[in-house]
């Protein structure tokens, strides 16, 4: 599962020049010996996940299930285009869940950490420079690797994981101090944020899928 605070700061930086910033509710790849866009499969099974998103604080939508594939299918029985709907879904729920200004927030002060800044009115101008520039792209187009083989967790747990990654982001984002007030001493609430470990409902999944690439509001 990705994480890490060196490696995320990376990731966060090259997606916020390359890309902007994302909107969830964009496109998802998934590799499967090839590429499949995602946007035209169709689910099976019929029962809706049993996941709820957030509860509508700090930044956050209430929402409905995070996908419509059956909750009790087992994530290693999933067919190439129930797995790029899954990812698809995953990210379009951070879009209902998550605002655009939390998102573009996240961002301003993860560039403000990377830039160095000697002072904290360096350090709140870079912040809301990237801040704007994120408020004003357009989608990215977020991607998930292959659901790894064996994985016997359900899309129930990974619908769950998705949600807990929601709230949460949501909560701690808006907790955090803006591009405006931000100062070098706030950075550290930034960092720990950033190294934090995943949800409980999403290191249970690590454990039932090892080494599934799980779609991060963090990034």
């Amino acid at each position: 599962m990705r994480n890490g605070m060196i490696e995320l700061a990376l990731v966060l930086v090259t997606t916020i020049a390359t890309a902007g910033c994302a909107d969830y509710s964009s496109g998802a790849t998934v590799g499967t010996g090839g590429s499949l866009n995602a946007g035209g499969a169709t689910p099976t099974g019929g029962s809706a996940s049993t996941a709820i998103g957030g509860t509508g604080a700090g930044g956050a939508t209430a929402v409905g299930s995070v996908t419509n594939i059956s909750a009790i299918q087992v994530l290693g029985t999933l067919s190439a285009a129930q797995a790029t709907q899954l990812c698809s879904d995953a990210y379009a729920y951070y879009g209902s869940a998550i605002s655009h200004a939390t998102t573009c927030k996240w961002k301003g002060l993860v560039f403000g950490v990377s830039s160095s800044a000697p002072t904290d009115e360096v350090l709140q101008a870079n912040c809301a420079t990237q801040e704007s520039t994120c408020m004003q792209a357009g989608p990215a187009n977020p991607s998930c690797g292959d659901l790894p083989s064996p994985c016997t967790a359900t899309v129930a747990e990974y619908s769950t994981c998705i949600a807990d990654q929601a709230t949460v982001f949501a909560q701690t984002v808006s907790g955090l101090a803006s591009c405006a007030t931000v100062t070098r001493a706030d950075l550290e609430a930034v960092w720990a944020y950033s190294s934090a470990a995943m949800p409980a409902s999403c290191q249970a999944l690590d454990i039932t899928c090892a080494g599934v690439d799980l779609p991060t509001p963090r990034y």
